[in-house]
């Protein structure tokens, strides 16, 4: 009885850091959107485009670290997050350097 409720527990706690590291990879790839969007155009013109670029590429490098990388990357943790703001900083220059292409 105690090893199923010790594993139960661990799924549910596993769950949560997951939903965790997601919403913290949204409020990364959000911001370096956000960023991305003031350096490029200080007015705020045409924001939508860099927030969804930004907001990609955090879930892309979050997810591909979580996944793919070191097995004690649990996702929601600074590492973690680290990948997430590179990646979306990755996506939005290499956006910004084919559309001037």
């Amino acid at each position: 009885m105690f090893a199923v409720m010790t594993s139960f527990h661990g799924s549910s706690f596993r769950r949560q850091e997951e939903i965790m590291a997601f919403v913290a990879w949204i409020v990364l790839g959000l911001a370096a959107g956000f960023t991305g969007a003031q350096l490029r155009n200080p007015r705020g013109k045409g924001i939508a485009p860099d927030l969804f670029l930004g907001l990609a590429g955090a879930l892309a490098g979050g997810w591909l670290l979580y996944d793919f990388g070191p097995p004690s990357m649990t996702g929601f943790n600074l590492g973690s997050y680290y990948a997430a703001l590179t990646a979306s900083v990755a996506v939005l220059l290499i956006y910004y350097a084919l559309k001037n292409i």
